[in-house]
């Protein structure tokens, strides 16, 4: 693993010395929210959905590091997003597979570009992949609940005991979920399904099962509730309504619209919110559709204004990991880390069908080191009915 991420922090600081720190697109929001938050001013407009992130830019200002110390923070933890990409791929595979999913992350410059940028994507695939494993890790049965020296029954202090190092991994995922909420408003889709998961893996009663999905069900209601004023601004500027009436997948591009019903009394400027759910219930053929269309292309990747080596490149990559990882989760689709990272994935899938695909393609850049854990088990599972000798010499080399 130290020397896949050796590569790893090899390839993206020649990527910062190359490039240097870059910026564009929402850059001035988090910038000047950031100055605002040292002046004691408020935050505004789009701004309050990103307060993670506005904060981390606010530090590296105060201490006097500014855009620099925000890329290298953003090295720093893209280099554990790259060891948790190890991690889950071992879980899953093995050690060859782990190998080989951290080094793809290390190989996808199309990823890693934006760790250079002062844009909250970093940072936040970052977080996301962290607790990805973190959640995961929690869940698994603890040695502590499997016997102590022979006794039937553990003494009253080795029960605390447990009982506190049982909740360590859980408390240090919540944190990691909370602040990738804070980074970027996708985030908070991923805290119900990490509540989803545990207590599927942890609670074997149907009655008390059923009990704790109605309370995770009842907590989305009032986490909604409390994030509508923060989100806000960002449901403004987007506006999912009119983008849903004018059949809009690609943020800010007329092109590859799909052809959506019309509606005459459409009025987007009446709660940009309630309208596009309006518009949802009565033609719900079309809104599926678009919705479908915003997957797709956002999971093909490709844009009809970038260049065609750009298209090609990212096709060539592209494509046999799709195929690589989709044997891989087909093999592993019973396994219970393979359907949590699949369910991750599927989150930030949703996010991108109610809202739109990102016109640089930065979305699929979240979820791909999730994925890549996927495609190297399918990797490894080749190699050992191919070349079973040389992957016995790599696994025992490592």
């Amino acid at each position: 693993m130290i020397r896949v991420l050796l590569l790893f922090v090899i390839i993206n600081v020649a990527l910062l010395a190359v490039s240097g720190v870059r910026t564009g697109g929402d850059t001035g929001i988090y910038v000047d929210g950031a100055r605002g938050l040292l002046d004691g001013q408020p935050l505004s407009q789009r701004q309050p959905s990103y307060l993670g992130y506005i904060a981390v830019v606010a530090f590296f200002e105060s201490i006097g590091m500014g855009l620099m110390g925000v890329v290298l923070f953003q090295l720093a933890l893209a280099t554990a997003a790259a060891a948790a990409v190890f991690k889950i791929g071992a879980a899953l595979g093995g050690p060859l597979a782990g190998a080989i999913a951290a080094l793809l992350l290390a190989m996808d410059l199309d990823t890693n570009r934006w760790h250079v940028f002062i844009l909250a994507d970093s940072l936040y695939l970052s977080a996301l992949t962290v607790s990805v494993w973190l959640v995961y890790r929690a869940a698994k049965p603890s040695r502590l609940r499997q016997g102590y020296g022979g006794q039937a029954s553990p003494p009253a202090f080795a029960k605390a005991s447990a009982g506190k190092q049982a909740l360590k991994p859980y408390i240090a995922a919540s944190v990691v979920l909370l602040l990738s909420g804070l980074i970027r408003p996708e985030g908070w889709f991923v805290i119900p399904a990490a509540a989803i998961y545990w207590v599927v893996r942890g609670v074997s009663a149907p009655s008390r099962r059923w009990a704790s999905l109605g309370v995770i069900g009842l907590a989305c209601v009032l986490m909604m509730l409390v994030l509508a004023p923060r989100l806000s601004g960002n449901v403004e500027a987007v506006d999912p309504a009119e983008m849903l009436r004018r059949g809009q997948t690609i943020w800010d591009y007329d092109g590859w619209r799909v052809s959506m019903p019309q509606e005459p009394s459409f009025d987007s400027e009446a709660g940009s919110a309630s309208v596009a759910v309006n518009y949802a219930v009565k033609h719900p053929i079309g809104t599926l559709k678009l919705m479908a269309a915003r997957v797709g292309v956002h999971i093909a990747h490709v844009r009809p204004f970038y260049s065609l080596g750009h298209n090609a490149a990212i096709l060539v990559w592209l494509l046999p990991v799709y195929i690589l990882g989709g044997y891989g989760a087909w093999v592993l689709r019973r396994n219970v880390l393979a359907r949590w990272c699949a369910a991750v994935i599927g989150t930030q899938a949703l996010v991108v069908a109610l809202t739109h695909a990102d016109w640089d393609g930065r979305y699929l850049a979240h979820v791909l080191p999730i994925f890549y854990p996927l495609a190297a088990c399918g990797i490894a599972l080749l190699m050992k009915r191919w070349a079973p000798r040389l992957t016995a010499r790599i696994a025992v080399g490592h």
